[in-house]
């Protein structure tokens, strides 16, 4: 197997990620395996250059994000979550509770923000939690912190589009009574 996303940009194995330094190692790692500076080298040279830099952007992508790089850590100590995988019944208890409220907001146009702040704020909170399971080794907490931070991450996208539709109606509402 070849090496991991953390020793391919040349990280500790950890899931406090400091961003810049992950920026900074795979802009660095990318720059070594540019088309430019394959000239001159064989064809077999020149290709693994490419999957290099291929595995340097999965790299990237997926350790800048804390849902994936949960993910990615959890399948490295042989912990698969997939659709399958099936949350308590009070995350999802939790999480029903929550859209209901966000919809409830959006149909009688009262402020989204608060629960969309209120997410966010537990999305940190999930994220902070992340990292202490994951440096006590403890897979079965950081499994089901992963999948709470991923409904949480479904409820505010779908937060975001009730805002979203909420705004164009108001503007399209605004523009009718303009004309």
């Amino acid at each position: 197997m070849s090496e991991n996303y953390f020793s391919l940009l040349n990280l500790p194995q950890r899931f406090d990620v400091n961003l810049a330094t992950l920026e900074k190692h795979y802009f660095a790692a990318q720059r070594e395996y540019h088309p430019d500076k394959q000239a001159g080298k064989s064809e077999a040279e020149r290709l693994n250059a490419v999957h290099t830099s291929m595995r340097l952007n999965d790299a990237y992508e997926t350790l800048k994000n804390p849902l994936a790089r949960a993910h990615y850590m959890l399948e490295l100590s042989g912990v698969f979550l997939d659709d399958s995988t099936r949350p308590d019944t009070a995350l999802l208890m939790e999480i029903m509770e929550l859209r209901e409220q966000m919809q409830e907001a959006a149909a009688n146009k009262t402020a989204l923000m608060p629960l969309i702040s209120d997410t966010k704020k537990a999305m940190e909170q999930c994220t902070a939690r992340l990292s202490e399971a994951f440096d006590a080794t403890d897979h079965e907490t950081a499994s089901e912190l992963t999948l709470r931070l991923s409904y949480l991450g479904k409820a505010m996208e779908e937060a975001h589009m009730l805002l979203y539709q909420a705004r164009a109606a108001y503007e399209a509402e605004h523009e009718h009574h303009l004309h």
